[in-house]
């Protein structure tokens, strides 16, 4: 009875004013034979949790998240255990909420799929959606559906299930989606598959991991998988490719299972040979430059080298900076040639020849947008003493740039790469300037990194 008062006196709070007064009275009669209040008995609090996954599954549906909740906990036996459970879900379900409006349910996507699912919808016209496609939808079901299959048959089951292994993936969820928004050392990777708003790497990072694994391995995974992930777009990105998550959802998923719950030597082996048998490699970058496509993911690979070259070289910079579009003066994209084919008609026979070299990787650098802005009209010439300001990829046109600078000179000797100055700029410089970039990209996206970070 205390419990109905305390649950009616907020109605009184916030009762409609348009069913006072006159219209009240109507209201009651509608109340009195048209309202049905059912009194349902629960013996048991576990009796009270199937009573409400049974119920909602049949009436107005809670979310996924709280009827997935509602299962769980109806099949753990023990009140202690079931009370525990309860507070460590409701816990970590805020904290995910707290990161953004659907965490929560976008957690247990990824966890579900990374971890359970066997089967994904066909790409064929009129396919039947599988396991990856009903958990995107109704994962809560799925789970009652499959729960024998994902290893749940007794309470004890579902109390390591929510207490032991939920716990553990949502705290290392947690943790990506932090690394994913604060650059942080040692997980740089998981922030450059974010900025090139790679939603996928969540499921293939969860799914390499294990229930028993150590934090220590659980760390070194991360770094493994997320390396991969990086190489793996970048490698598609050189040629051409899409990573929008509808073209390659199928290839990722065949990934994820190919991952599952490996052994961290065997993740290095896998996932290195996955690179090495993709169908494109890093020997296409003397084709690339600028276009609609590519202009999505220019200033991060320009950022990327940047970053690099001045990080090896001993100079502070902050890769996050270069890629902001939130601090006062954003980095873009700088053509080293101005848009003037007249200045260039003795190397080209056609404008359009001209606009494809001006576009070419080796011909592009970034600079801040005021910076890029007001050098935009200039010739070489004026731009290159300019450019001596600047980060040091643009400094390193400038023959200063060669001198008193141990430890940039050191770097690119030491890594074999064919920096020089250029006192002008012309077709060939371009040429010139695209190895370069080439040689600091097969470097940045070496797959023995994968090896490397596993150490």
């Amino acid at each position: 009875a205390s419990n109905l008062s305390s649950f009616i006196k907020p109605l009184e709070e916030i009762f409609p004013e348009d069913l006072k007064g006159e219209a009240l009275p109507y209201f009651i009669e509608w109340l009195i034979y048209k309202v049905y209040l059912v009194d349902i008995t629960a013996y048991t609090e576990q009796d009270a949790h199937k009573i409400f996954v049974s119920m909602n599954d049949r009436g107005l549906s809670l979310t996924p998240t709280e009827m997935l909740k509602g299962y769980l906990l109806s099949e753990i036996s023990s009140n202690e255990k079931r009370n525990n459970a309860n507070d460590l879900w409701k816990q970590k379900i805020l904290t995910l909420k707290d990161i953004g409006k659907e965490e929560d349910s976008d957690f247990l996507k990824n966890w579900l799929r990374a971890q359970y699912a066997e089967t994904i919808r066909e790409t064929k016209k009129g396919a039947e959606n599988r396991d990856f496609d009903i958990i995107g939808t109704t994962f809560h079901k799925w789970v009652r559906d499959n729960h024998r299959k994902m290893g749940l048959r007794d309470s004890s089951d579902f109390e390591k299930f929510v207490l032991e292994e939920f716990n553990m993936f949502v705290d290392v969820y947690i943790r990506l989606k932090k690394y994913s928004e604060e650059f942080t050392e040692g997980f740089e990777s998981i922030f450059y598959n974010s900025n090139r708003n790679f939603t996928l790497q969540y499921q293939i990072i969860l799914a390499g991991i294990s229930a028993d694994d150590s934090t220590e391995v659980i760390d070194k995974k991360i770094k493994v998988i997320s390396t991969f992930i990086d190489q793996f777009i970048a490698i598609r990105v050189f040629n051409f490719k899409v990573v929008d998550y509808s073209t390659i959802k199928n290839a990722v998923f065949n990934i994820t299972k190919k991952i599952r719950r490996l052994k961290l030597s065997d993740l290095v082996h896998t996932l290195q040979n996955e690179i090495n048998d993709m169908e494109h490699n890093l020997d296409n970058i003397d084709r690339f430059y600028l276009n609609q496509f590519t202009s999505r993911y220019m200033l991060h690979i320009i950022s990327r080298m940047v970053y690099y070259i001045e990080s090896e070289s001993g100079i502070a910079n902050r890769f996050e900076d270069y890629v902001s579009r939130r601090i006062k003066n954003p980095y873009d994209i700088e053509h080293i040639w101005a848009d003037h084919y007249s200045r260039h008609g003795d190397e080209f026979k056609t404008e359009e020849e001209f606009q494809n070299f001006r576009n070419k990787f080796g011909g592009l650098l970034i600079l801040p947008r005021d910076k890029n802005r007001s050098y935009n009209d200039n010739t070489y010439v004026d731009k290159l003493p300019m450019y001596f300001s600047e980060n040091l990829l643009a400094r390193s046109l400038n023959k200063k740039c060669y001198q008193n600078n141990p430890q940039f000179l050191n770097f690119f000797k030491n890594k074999s790469l064919p920096f020089i100055a250029h006192e002008i700029f012309n077709k060939n410089d371009i040429v010139i300037r695209q190895n370069l970039y080439s040689a600091i990209c097969k470097q940045i996206w070496d797959v023995e990194n994968i090896s490397r970070v596993a150490r």
